[in-house]
């Protein structure tokens, strides 16, 4: 059906709230009034999560502060990642993009939002570090001016590092990374079966001629393929 995965997304937004009251039963000793309230606004959040990050984080920052057992707030955590059917990882980074962006002047931060620039996307992390380099603008044009000429360097460096080609060996080992990190604590039989089928997905998908898979030192030490002669 056409409304199925908002259907679902509702449902485990309306057993979220429900979910963490159980774990503060279990790591937080006193129930209040604040607590239920950052509850409240968690799940409002996000509900609401693709209009403002920013505001997302800070949320998940206090309601996180409820919580004096580490533990509690993992058990948390995981409840609202698996809400927002993302890793709890991303909670943890939503969290520290908003901390690294609210180190900004309210006065900046005013200014990222009016133009639209979300202070806590991962995207937008060089602006704020930019950001957090200068001294605060005195008045609102300034902070204006300032935030559209740290975004315009951003995106014209993006765009530099986007056009330049890549160095292979830099590429091949960003892959591998990513490899190592998702795969860290797999199972070794799981982690072989995908290896193995990601490495035969990207050959066919390329139609590269690899029949044999083998370690070479350096990317010039890969035999080339033979010329096929003209028909």
């Amino acid at each position: 059906m056409r409304n199925e995965p908002y259907t679902k997304r509702f449902d485990k937004m309306s057993n979220l709230s429900t979910e963490l009251q159980r774990v503060e039963k279990t790591y937080i000793p006193t129930e209040s009034a604040k607590l239920a309230q950052t509850r409240n606004s968690v799940v409002g959040g996000l509900q609401a999560f693709g209009n403002s990050r920013f505001q997302l984080g800070r949320v998940l920052r206090q309601y996180k502060m409820h919580f004096k057992s580490g533990h509690g707030w993992v058990a948390a955590a995981k409840l609202i990642a698996a809400a927002m059917d993302r890793e709890e990882r991303t909670v943890f980074r939503i969290i520290e993009d908003y901390e690294r962006a609210s180190q900004l002047p309210a006065i900046l931060l005013e200014a990222m939002l009016e133009q639209q620039i979300e202070p806590a996307a991962a995207k937008n992390i060089d602006v704020v570090e930019a950001l957090l380099r200068i001294p605060e603008p005195k008045t609102s044009e300034k902070a204006s001016a300032v935030v559209r000429e740290a975004f315009k360097t951003h995106v014209l460096q993006k765009t530099k590092k986007a056009s330049a080609k890549p160095d292979l060996e830099a590429f091949a080992n960003r892959i591998v990374k990513q490899f190592e990190d998702r795969y860290r604590s797999a199972a070794p039989q799981q982690r072989d079966a995908e290896v193995q089928y990601i490495l035969e997905l990207l050959i066919n998908s390329l139609r590269a001629p690899i029949r044999e898979l083998r370690q070479f030192g350096r990317p010039t030490l890969v035999p080339k393929p033979p010329k096929q002669g003209a028909a």
